[in-house]
Parts: C-alpha cells; structure tokens; sequence
C-alpha cells in the first residue's frame, strides 16, 4: 500500500522502537510513581485545516518489558492521564477509525520515564486511508503437537470497502529470506522476496472470476478439508472459497473448492512456518524471479514490488534480541502472534474487521479460537 512521507516515517521510527525493545529490559526502577499526560492532536487536515484534539481515540500503551500492556481512550478534549507508572521505557499508539471517511487516524510515540513526577507531550495523530482489501485473520500455528498436524492452516481476506473488489491475477505470497537480505538492506530496497508465491483465477483488470464484497470475508485454505477430524482443536475447513493446490506436487484437491495455483516451483505446498512467517498479497502486476545464495545454497525467490503489495501480516513467536525479520518496515512495522504457541489451534485476529495501521503489533488481537469466515 502506498502512504505519505511523512507517514512512512512515523511508522518506521514506531517500529524502529519495537525492535529496540525485543530485549525484554526490565523496568529501571520499579518505583510505580511516574505520570504520563497525553493530549492526542490530529494534523490530517481531514475535518479542518486547523489541528484539533481527538476525543475517543484508542491509546495502547506498551512497556520494553512486556510487563505492562493496557489500552486507554482519550476523553472529550483528546486527553488521558497515566498514573502509577513504573520507570522504563514504553511505546505509545493512538488510534480512532473513522468510518464515514473511510480512514484510520493513527500515531506513535516512545516514551522514556525516569522517576519523573509528571511527562506530559502531544501524541501527534494522522490518517492512513484504509486498504481495500486486507489479511483479516492468519491460522498457522497447528493444531496437534502429538502428531504435528498443522494442514488445517487457512489466510482469511476482508473487503473493508463498500464496493466489490476483484482478485483476478493478484497473488498470495509467504516470504522467507532471513538469510538473504539483511536488516539494513531489507529497509533499502523497493520490493519484498517471495519465496512462495500463489496466484488467482483469472486475468488482473480483464476478468471478473474472482469477487470479494463489501464486508465480507474469503478464507483460503491449505486443505479444504474437514481437519477436525485430526484432532479437537483442528479447523473444519469445508466451507473454505479457495484452496491452495499444486498438481505438480501431489497436492489434495477438493474439486467444489476454486484453486490457488502456484507461480514458484519450489514446495510441495503453501504452508506457512509454526513459529515465524510472513505473508502478503500483492496484485500481481509485475514481479521479477531471482536467485540468491543462502546457507543451504542457491535458492530462487520472486522481487515483488513494493508498490503492487495491498496488505502485508509479520507473525513470529516470542522474537529474542537477535530476530531478524522477513518483511521491511514499510509494509508492516511489527509483528503479530508474538504470544502464538506451536499446535496450540489459535489464530491471529485483527482487532477489528479491516482495522489496519500497518502494523501487525496493535493492529492484531493476542491468539483466539479460529473464525475461519468470521465464524460463518
């Protein structure tokens, strides 16, 4: 998805913060005495040139230790008052949709306590629009540990708009290049690597075999198959609107299921990692294969421009100092399912339906039971 500058910015430094903090630093001084005030001010311009406060906007607030996590809202005159704080360091996000407008306004800050009786500061607030079509739910963990049965996986899609959108010819993609790129390189250049990459019916702006509409959801599947039967936790996924098949593989097929066929020829099918993985749809309107060497030798990979990508979901299991990401900042600027457990049978669930900053670390919810079609 494509955004501003300025917004650009303001979510690398809110993600450059969430990086910083994967050390799981305890508090400096366990004091619980700070007092942090926040006036949250939108500066979008979207209502007035003049900036204004946000009255009920949705305040997370995250401390480096992981100890303390709590959401707030702002009251009529944009404001809230944190008391009780203990010393640390701690990440800020506001958000407040606004849904006659079509657009999410939010800001991030980090905020360094230090046994001060009282931090105030302006919690600046702007808008993203919102995506048309977003990765609304990831179940990738697996259902079974006894028999590590994990082919129940499914990537479910909503159409935030009030409008029908067409997938013909976009492409699903799981990305995995830790080895290929590094941290550094990944935030200069201007596409994401797939290492598997599924595309869609039909033709990009030609056909029309491939419909979402407004407000509603598409699950793709791994396997459309009943995998309750494997086991209690495993997801029923008979009902799923498309399924992810490769004939060259062997793959199963449930013929009443449209097929995601794949474009790389590497895999016997699109599974996602139990612990750490990265997922995004583009439109797939251009895209360029490439090799690159990795530890365990050359390995082709897909350069997806960043450009043609619409939605972008990063999930890794309790990340240590040293993790490295799949995804840059750009597209998602924090992860999700950071407290996933491995055949667990739960899922990552945005907060609420299309509700999407672009980042994955307060966009989604901490793991609930799959709701495969929000429930169906």
């Amino acid at each position: 998805m494509k955004r501003k500058l300025l917004l650009t910015l303001i979510l690398l430094a809110a993600a450059g913060a969430l990086l910083y903090s994967c050390g799981l630093e305890k508090p400096e001084y366990a004091d619980g005495r700070c007092v942090l005030a926040l006036r949250a001010v939108d500066t979008s311009g979207a209502y007035t040139e003049e900036w204004r406060s946000v009255p009920n906007a949705r305040v997370d607030v995250v401390s480096s230790s992981q100890v303390f996590k709590r959401s707030y809202t702002t009251d009529e005159t944009g404001r809230i008052v944190i008391e009780g704080l203990a010393s640390g360091d701690y990440f800020v996000q506001a958000s407040m949709r606004d849904d006659s407008l079509d657009i999410l306004f939010t800001g991030q800050q980090r905020q360094r306590l230090r046994n001060e009786d009282e931090v105030k500061d302006t919690l600046f607030m702007s808008f993203v629009p919102t995506s048309p079509i977003v990765i609304n739910e990831l179940y990738y963990c697996g259902c079974s540990g006894s028999t590590f049965y994990y082919y129940d996986q499914f990537i479910e899609l909503y159409n935030s708009t009030d409008s029908t959108v067409y997938l013909d010819g976009y492409v699903v993609c799981r990305s995995q290049q830790s080895d290929v790129l590094t941290q550094e390189e990944l935030e200069t250049v201007d596409f994401a690597l797939a290492y598997y990459m599924y595309r869609f019916p039909g033709t990009l702006g030609v056909t029309r075999e491939c419909p979402i509409g407004p407000g509603e959801y598409l699950v793709l599947a791994l396997d459309a198959i009943n995998h309750h039967n494997y086991g209690a936790l495993c997801v029923n996924l008979l009902e799923a609107d498309y399924e992810f098949f490769n004939a060259a593989q062997n793959d199963y097929d449930n013929l009443s299921v449209p097929n995601i066929v794949p474009v790389t020829t590497v895999g016997k099918e699109f599974t996602m990692s139990l612990g750490h993985t990265a997922v995004f749809l583009a439109t797939g309107e251009e895209y360029t294969f490439v090799e690159y060497t990795t530890s365990s030798g050359v390995s082709p990979f897909v350069q997806v421009p960043l450009s043609t990508i619409v939605d972008a979901v990063e999930c890794a299991e309790n990340p240590s100092p040293t993790f490295r990401r799949y995804l840059t900042l750009r597209i998602d600027a924090g992860l999700a399912g950071t407290e996933s457990t491995k055949y667990s049978g739960r899922s990552v669930q945005r907060k609420a339906p299309g509700f999407d900053s672009n980042n994955s670390s307060f966009d989604f919810a901490s793991p609930a039971a799959p709701t495969p079609g929000r429930g169906r």
